[in-house]
Protein backbone atom coordinates (compact mmCIF):
# COMPACT_ATOMS: atom_id res chain seq x y z
CA UNK A 1 0.00 0.00 0.00
CA UNK A 2 1.78 3.34 -0.90
CA UNK A 3 2.46 5.42 1.92
CA UNK A 4 0.61 9.05 1.59
CA UNK A 5 2.68 12.04 1.96
CA UNK A 6 2.52 13.81 5.51
CA UNK A 7 0.02 15.96 5.75
CA UNK A 8 1.03 20.21 5.56
CA UNK A 9 2.15 21.52 9.06
CA UNK A 10 -0.21 24.47 9.74
CA UNK A 11 1.92 27.43 10.98
CA UNK A 12 0.53 30.43 12.53
CA UNK A 13 0.35 33.57 10.60
CA UNK A 14 2.52 36.25 12.20
CA UNK A 15 1.04 38.76 14.29
CA UNK A 16 0.79 42.30 12.82
CA UNK A 17 2.07 45.24 14.65
CA UNK A 18 -1.77 46.73 15.31
CA UNK A 19 -3.58 43.67 16.69
CA UNK A 20 -0.30 43.10 18.54
CA UNK A 21 -0.26 46.02 20.36
CA UNK A 22 -3.83 46.72 20.81
CA UNK A 23 -5.27 42.94 21.62
CA UNK A 24 -2.12 41.39 23.11
CA UNK A 25 -0.99 37.87 22.48
CA UNK A 26 -0.25 34.85 24.42
CA UNK A 27 3.00 34.08 25.76
CA UNK A 28 2.99 30.91 23.83
CA UNK A 29 3.07 32.35 20.75
CA UNK A 30 6.81 33.31 22.08
CA UNK A 31 9.15 32.18 19.08
CA UNK A 32 13.24 31.81 19.65
CA UNK A 33 15.07 35.19 19.57
CA UNK A 34 19.03 35.32 18.71
CA UNK A 35 20.99 37.88 20.15
CA UNK A 36 20.64 41.21 18.34
CA UNK A 37 24.16 42.52 17.97
CA UNK A 38 22.69 45.97 17.31
CA UNK A 39 22.08 46.43 20.99
CA UNK A 40 25.64 45.05 22.20
CA UNK A 41 26.71 47.39 20.17
CA UNK A 42 25.04 50.87 20.71
CA UNK A 43 25.05 50.03 24.57
CA UNK A 44 28.89 49.65 24.29
CA UNK A 45 28.59 52.97 22.26
CA UNK A 46 26.60 54.63 24.43
CA UNK A 47 29.02 53.40 27.87
CA UNK A 48 32.16 55.04 25.93
CA UNK A 49 29.84 58.51 25.53
CA UNK A 50 28.73 58.85 28.94
CA UNK A 51 32.25 58.36 30.18
CA UNK A 52 33.37 61.49 27.56
CA UNK A 53 30.68 63.53 28.36
CA UNK A 54 31.09 62.90 32.88
CA UNK A 55 34.70 64.31 32.45
CA UNK A 56 34.42 67.98 33.17
CA UNK A 57 35.87 70.14 30.72
CA UNK A 58 36.40 67.30 28.00
CA UNK A 59 36.01 69.09 24.29
CA UNK A 60 34.96 65.89 22.67
CA UNK A 61 31.63 66.28 24.50
CA UNK A 62 31.06 68.84 21.52
CA UNK A 63 30.89 65.63 19.13
CA UNK A 64 28.81 63.73 21.36
CA UNK A 65 24.82 63.35 20.58
CA UNK A 66 24.61 66.06 24.03
CA UNK A 67 25.60 68.52 21.29
CA UNK A 68 24.07 67.13 18.56
CA UNK A 69 20.38 67.24 19.21
CA UNK A 70 17.94 66.87 22.15
CA UNK A 71 18.81 63.49 23.61
CA UNK A 72 21.73 61.75 24.74
CA UNK A 73 23.71 58.39 25.77
CA UNK A 74 21.60 58.55 28.91
CA UNK A 75 18.45 58.09 27.14
CA UNK A 76 19.60 55.20 24.43
CA UNK A 77 21.21 53.75 27.56
CA UNK A 78 17.58 53.63 29.17
CA UNK A 79 15.83 52.56 26.08
CA UNK A 80 18.23 49.54 25.52
CA UNK A 81 18.05 48.41 29.10
CA UNK A 82 14.66 48.36 28.77
CA UNK A 83 14.33 46.09 25.30
CA UNK A 84 17.14 44.30 27.34
CA UNK A 85 14.84 43.35 30.03
CA UNK A 86 12.68 42.45 27.99
CA UNK A 87 14.35 39.83 26.86
CA UNK A 88 16.43 38.82 29.62
CA UNK A 89 13.16 38.12 32.13
CA UNK A 90 10.13 38.70 30.31
CA UNK A 91 11.06 34.91 28.60
CA UNK A 92 11.50 33.65 32.04
CA UNK A 93 8.33 35.12 33.58
CA UNK A 94 6.62 34.05 30.13
CA UNK A 95 8.39 30.45 29.51
CA UNK A 96 9.22 29.27 33.23
CA UNK A 97 7.20 31.17 35.86
CA UNK A 98 6.54 35.19 37.08
CA UNK A 99 7.74 34.65 40.48
CA UNK A 100 10.91 32.87 38.99
CA UNK A 101 11.42 35.61 36.72
CA UNK A 102 10.49 38.10 39.42
CA UNK A 103 13.25 37.04 41.10
CA UNK A 104 15.76 37.04 39.03
CA UNK A 105 15.09 40.78 39.15
CA UNK A 106 15.34 41.45 42.77
CA UNK A 107 18.77 39.38 42.51
CA UNK A 108 20.02 41.75 39.39
CA UNK A 109 18.34 44.56 41.76
CA UNK A 110 20.51 43.80 44.80
CA UNK A 111 23.80 43.01 42.51
CA UNK A 112 22.80 46.91 40.90
CA UNK A 113 22.78 48.32 44.81
CA UNK A 114 26.02 46.98 45.67
CA UNK A 115 27.57 48.21 43.15
CA UNK A 116 26.00 51.72 43.44
CA UNK A 117 27.32 51.62 47.20
CA UNK A 118 31.13 49.98 46.23
CA UNK A 119 30.78 53.33 43.89
CA UNK A 120 29.50 55.87 46.73
CA UNK A 121 33.02 54.59 48.77
CA UNK A 122 35.15 55.27 45.59
CA UNK A 123 34.23 58.54 45.29
CA UNK A 124 33.72 59.57 48.89
CA UNK A 125 37.62 58.49 49.46
CA UNK A 126 38.66 59.99 45.84
CA UNK A 127 37.21 63.67 46.54
CA UNK A 128 38.51 63.28 50.18
CA UNK A 129 41.59 62.16 48.72
CA UNK A 130 42.31 64.73 46.13
CA UNK A 131 40.62 67.64 48.15
CA UNK A 132 43.15 67.05 51.11
CA UNK A 133 46.12 66.95 48.99
CA UNK A 134 45.91 69.48 46.81
CA UNK A 135 44.11 71.63 49.39
CA UNK A 136 41.21 72.16 46.90
CA UNK A 137 37.96 72.53 48.34
CA UNK A 138 35.78 72.78 45.16
CA UNK A 139 35.64 69.11 44.34
CA UNK A 140 33.48 68.60 47.35
CA UNK A 141 30.88 70.71 45.69
CA UNK A 142 31.86 69.39 42.16
CA UNK A 143 30.44 66.23 43.30
CA UNK A 144 28.04 67.41 45.86
CA UNK A 145 29.30 65.26 48.73
CA UNK A 146 30.25 68.02 51.18
CA UNK A 147 26.83 66.99 53.46
CA UNK A 148 28.79 63.38 53.90
CA UNK A 149 32.14 64.57 55.58
CA UNK A 150 29.61 67.37 57.83
CA UNK A 151 27.44 64.81 59.15
CA UNK A 152 28.87 60.85 58.04
CA UNK A 153 26.25 59.31 60.12
CA UNK A 154 22.90 60.73 59.14
CA UNK A 155 24.07 60.24 55.71
CA UNK A 156 25.24 56.75 55.12
CA UNK A 157 21.69 55.80 56.17
CA UNK A 158 20.18 58.66 53.00
CA UNK A 159 22.50 56.81 50.94
CA UNK A 160 21.81 53.42 51.90
CA UNK A 161 17.89 54.59 51.28
CA UNK A 162 19.44 56.37 48.01
CA UNK A 163 18.33 59.70 48.80
CA UNK A 164 21.76 61.22 48.82
CA UNK A 165 22.93 60.77 45.25
CA UNK A 166 26.31 63.17 44.65
CA UNK A 167 27.04 63.51 41.11
CA UNK A 168 28.31 60.82 38.65
CA UNK A 169 26.34 58.14 40.82
CA UNK A 170 22.44 58.90 39.95
CA UNK A 171 22.10 56.34 36.79
CA UNK A 172 22.17 52.79 38.56
CA UNK A 173 19.95 54.16 41.28
CA UNK A 174 17.34 54.50 38.50
CA UNK A 175 17.56 51.29 36.57
CA UNK A 176 17.22 49.76 40.02
CA UNK A 177 13.45 51.37 40.20
CA UNK A 178 13.56 50.62 36.53
CA UNK A 179 13.77 47.31 37.53
CA UNK A 180 11.51 47.18 40.20
CA UNK A 181 8.94 48.30 38.20
CA UNK A 182 9.30 45.79 35.75
CA UNK A 183 7.71 43.06 36.62
CA UNK A 184 4.00 44.94 36.92
CA UNK A 185 4.54 46.20 33.50
CA UNK A 186 5.16 43.02 32.19
CA UNK A 187 2.19 42.00 33.36
CA UNK A 188 0.11 44.72 31.88
CA UNK A 189 2.03 44.16 28.43
CA UNK A 190 0.70 40.82 28.69
CA UNK A 191 -2.90 41.99 28.40
CA UNK A 192 -2.02 44.15 26.01
CA UNK A 193 0.97 46.18 25.17
CA UNK A 194 -1.06 49.68 24.60
CA UNK A 195 -2.55 49.61 28.22
CA UNK A 196 1.37 49.24 29.35
CA UNK A 197 2.09 51.78 27.94
CA UNK A 198 -1.10 53.79 28.80
CA UNK A 199 -0.26 53.36 32.33
CA UNK A 200 3.25 54.26 31.79
CA UNK A 201 2.22 57.70 30.03
CA UNK A 202 -0.12 58.68 33.08
CA UNK A 203 2.75 58.23 35.23
CA UNK A 204 4.96 60.01 33.36
CA UNK A 205 1.73 62.66 32.82
CA UNK A 206 1.59 62.60 37.24
CA UNK A 207 5.52 63.09 37.29
CA UNK A 208 4.79 66.66 35.62
CA UNK A 209 1.20 67.80 36.93
CA UNK A 210 1.41 66.39 40.43
CA UNK A 211 5.72 66.63 40.54
CA UNK A 212 6.37 63.22 41.44
CA UNK A 213 10.04 63.02 42.67
CA UNK A 214 12.14 61.41 44.58
CA UNK A 215 14.27 63.79 46.99
CA UNK A 216 17.88 64.00 46.90
CA UNK A 217 19.48 65.04 49.95
CA UNK A 218 23.18 65.70 48.14
CA UNK A 219 21.52 68.80 46.28
CA UNK A 220 18.63 69.85 48.32
CA UNK A 221 16.33 69.02 45.26
CA UNK A 222 15.37 65.67 43.86
CA UNK A 223 16.83 62.74 41.77
CA UNK A 224 18.60 64.32 38.68
CA UNK A 225 16.68 61.62 36.68
CA UNK A 226 13.27 61.39 37.86
CA UNK A 227 12.58 57.74 37.52
CA UNK A 228 8.45 58.58 37.57
CA UNK A 229 9.43 60.31 34.13
CA UNK A 230 12.05 58.30 32.78
CA UNK A 231 9.79 54.89 33.22
CA UNK A 232 8.19 56.43 30.07
CA UNK A 233 11.11 55.62 28.08
CA UNK A 234 12.48 52.04 29.74
CA UNK A 235 8.56 51.12 28.93
CA UNK A 236 8.92 51.53 25.15
CA UNK A 237 11.99 49.58 25.01
CA UNK A 238 10.39 46.94 27.32
CA UNK A 239 7.36 46.96 24.88
CA UNK A 240 9.77 47.08 21.74
CA UNK A 241 11.52 43.63 23.59
CA UNK A 242 8.06 42.10 23.67
CA UNK A 243 7.04 42.58 20.24
CA UNK A 244 10.45 41.00 19.30
CA UNK A 245 9.40 38.07 21.56
CA UNK A 246 6.27 37.65 19.89
CA UNK A 247 7.59 37.73 16.58
CA UNK A 248 6.18 41.21 15.45
CA UNK A 249 7.63 42.80 12.83
CA UNK A 250 8.83 46.39 13.15
CA UNK A 251 6.55 49.03 10.68
CA UNK A 252 8.86 50.13 7.97
CA UNK A 253 6.79 53.32 7.10
CA UNK A 254 7.92 55.87 4.57
CA UNK A 255 5.98 58.21 6.61
CA UNK A 256 7.62 57.42 10.04
CA UNK A 257 11.23 57.61 8.39
CA UNK A 258 10.65 60.77 7.38
CA UNK A 259 9.05 62.01 10.46
CA UNK A 260 12.54 60.41 12.39
CA UNK A 261 14.31 62.34 10.41
CA UNK A 262 12.59 65.60 10.39
CA UNK A 263 12.99 65.45 14.70
CA UNK A 264 16.45 64.41 14.12
CA UNK A 265 17.52 67.54 11.63
CA UNK A 266 15.55 69.90 13.82
CA UNK A 267 17.50 68.66 16.93
CA UNK A 268 20.31 69.02 14.71
CA UNK A 269 19.67 72.47 14.04
CA UNK A 270 18.36 73.20 17.50
CA UNK A 271 21.48 72.35 19.30
CA UNK A 272 23.53 74.31 16.98
CA UNK A 273 26.60 72.31 17.46
CA UNK A 274 28.63 74.53 14.69
CA UNK A 275 28.30 77.30 16.69
CA UNK A 276 31.88 76.54 18.33
CA UNK A 277 33.54 77.23 15.27
CA UNK A 278 34.67 80.02 14.63
CA UNK A 279 32.60 82.65 12.25
CA UNK A 280 29.18 80.32 13.20
CA UNK A 281 29.29 81.76 16.85
CA UNK A 282 25.79 83.60 15.51
CA UNK A 283 24.50 81.32 13.11
CA UNK A 284 22.00 79.95 15.42
CA UNK A 285 18.32 79.85 16.21
CA UNK A 286 16.69 82.88 17.92
CA UNK A 287 15.87 82.59 21.64
CA UNK A 288 11.88 82.56 20.82
CA UNK A 289 12.61 78.96 18.76
CA UNK A 290 14.19 77.48 22.13
CA UNK A 291 12.52 74.55 23.42
CA UNK A 292 12.30 73.16 27.44
CA UNK A 293 14.69 70.33 27.27
CA UNK A 294 14.26 69.62 30.90
CA UNK A 295 16.33 66.43 31.41
CA UNK A 296 15.52 65.28 35.25
CA UNK A 297 11.50 64.99 34.06
CA UNK A 298 12.82 63.86 30.33
CA UNK A 299 11.41 66.28 28.38
CA UNK A 300 8.65 64.95 25.14
CA UNK A 301 11.23 66.65 22.91
CA UNK A 302 14.33 64.09 24.64
CA UNK A 303 11.55 61.39 24.41
CA UNK A 304 10.63 61.72 20.52
CA UNK A 305 14.69 62.35 19.40
CA UNK A 306 16.00 59.34 21.14
CA UNK A 307 12.86 56.98 19.95
CA UNK A 308 13.46 58.99 16.66
CA UNK A 309 17.29 57.93 16.34
CA UNK A 310 16.28 54.21 17.66
CA UNK A 311 13.76 54.14 15.12
CA UNK A 312 16.35 55.08 11.73
CA UNK A 313 18.59 52.57 13.51
CA UNK A 314 15.75 49.36 14.02
CA UNK A 315 14.44 50.07 10.54
CA UNK A 316 16.84 51.24 8.10
CA UNK A 317 20.42 49.23 9.89
CA UNK A 318 20.42 45.35 8.74
CA UNK A 319 21.09 43.26 11.66
CA UNK A 320 23.55 41.56 9.24
CA UNK A 321 25.19 44.91 8.23
CA UNK A 322 28.83 44.21 7.30
CA UNK A 323 30.17 46.65 9.70
CA UNK A 324 28.83 45.33 12.96
CA UNK A 325 31.05 42.27 12.08
CA UNK A 326 34.70 44.98 12.02
CA UNK A 327 36.42 45.30 14.42
CA UNK A 328 35.77 48.43 15.82
CA UNK A 329 32.07 46.94 15.76
CA UNK A 330 33.45 44.36 18.00
CA UNK A 331 34.89 45.90 20.48
CA UNK A 332 32.14 47.87 21.02
CA UNK A 333 29.70 44.56 21.25
CA UNK A 334 32.16 43.62 23.88
CA UNK A 335 31.85 46.89 26.20
CA UNK A 336 27.84 46.16 25.28
CA UNK A 337 27.68 42.84 26.49
CA UNK A 338 29.37 43.84 30.42
CA UNK A 339 27.64 47.05 31.07
CA UNK A 340 27.31 47.29 34.77
CA UNK A 341 31.42 46.62 35.26
CA UNK A 342 31.70 49.37 32.46
CA UNK A 343 29.38 51.28 33.74
CA UNK A 344 30.83 51.47 37.19
CA UNK A 345 34.83 51.61 35.98
CA UNK A 346 33.90 54.27 33.34
CA UNK A 347 32.51 56.23 36.26
CA UNK A 348 35.58 56.05 38.11
CA UNK A 349 37.65 56.90 35.11
CA UNK A 350 35.64 60.33 34.61
CA UNK A 351 36.51 60.99 38.05
CA UNK A 352 39.88 60.35 37.58
CA UNK A 353 39.87 62.41 34.04
CA UNK A 354 38.08 65.54 35.59
CA UNK A 355 40.64 64.98 38.86
CA UNK A 356 43.72 65.35 35.90
CA UNK A 357 42.07 68.09 34.17
CA UNK A 358 41.65 70.55 37.00
CA UNK A 359 45.08 69.87 38.50
CA UNK A 360 47.21 69.24 35.58
CA UNK A 361 45.19 71.20 32.63
CA UNK A 362 43.43 71.04 29.75
CA UNK A 363 45.29 71.35 26.65
CA UNK A 364 45.38 69.63 23.58
CA UNK A 365 47.66 67.19 25.29
CA UNK A 366 45.70 66.36 28.14
CA UNK A 367 42.27 66.56 26.61
CA UNK A 368 43.81 63.64 23.94
CA UNK A 369 45.47 62.23 26.75
CA UNK A 370 42.78 61.35 28.80
CA UNK A 371 40.21 60.56 26.12
CA UNK A 372 42.45 57.88 25.01
CA UNK A 373 43.42 56.30 28.03
CA UNK A 374 39.59 56.67 29.64
CA UNK A 375 39.00 54.55 26.03
CA UNK A 376 41.60 52.20 25.88
CA UNK A 377 40.98 51.24 29.28
CA UNK A 378 36.95 50.67 29.04
CA UNK A 379 37.20 48.73 25.72
CA UNK A 380 40.48 46.77 27.17
CA UNK A 381 38.62 45.89 30.11
CA UNK A 382 35.31 44.46 27.72
CA UNK A 383 37.82 41.81 26.29
CA UNK A 384 39.27 40.86 29.40
CA UNK A 385 35.73 40.31 30.80
CA UNK A 386 35.11 38.51 27.29
CA UNK A 387 38.15 36.15 28.00
CA UNK A 388 37.31 35.52 31.52
CA UNK A 389 33.81 35.03 30.59
CA UNK A 390 34.93 32.27 27.07
CA UNK A 391 37.60 30.72 29.46
CA UNK A 392 35.03 29.69 32.79
CA UNK A 393 32.39 28.49 30.56
CA UNK A 394 31.12 25.28 30.94
CA UNK A 395 32.81 22.50 29.70
CA UNK A 396 31.24 18.84 28.86
CA UNK A 397 32.39 16.53 32.11
CA UNK A 398 34.54 14.65 30.59
CA UNK A 399 36.87 17.56 29.53
CA UNK A 400 36.23 18.83 32.58
CA UNK A 401 37.62 16.47 34.83
CA UNK A 402 40.59 15.73 32.21
CA UNK A 403 39.60 12.03 30.73
CA UNK A 404 39.59 11.30 27.63
CA UNK A 405 38.85 8.64 25.62
CA UNK A 406 40.96 5.97 24.09
CA UNK A 407 39.46 3.98 21.14
CA UNK A 408 41.16 0.27 21.38
CA UNK A 409 41.17 -1.78 17.92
Amino acid sequence: MPRLPPAPVSMPAPLSFGSWFWLGASPASAVRVERDVRVDVFRGLSLLIIFVDHVAGNVLTRVTPTSMGFSDAAEYFVLLAGFSAALAYGTVMDRRSFVTGTAQIVARIWKLYLAHLGLFVFTAVAVAFMAVRFGNPVYYEHVAILPFFQDPATTLLQTAALVFLPNYLDILPLYIVLLAMLPVLWLLARIAPALALATSAALYAGSWLLELAIPNMSTGGSWFFNPFAWQLLFTTGLIAGQAVLRGVALPRSPVITVAALAVVLFGLVSTAPWAVIAGFESVVLPDEWRLDLDKTNLSLWRFAHALSLAYLVAAHVPRTAAWLAAAPARLLEQAGRHSLPLFCFGVILSLLGTFAFTEIGRGPVMQVLVNFVGITLLLATAAVLEWYKSATAKVPAKAASGVSEVKTA
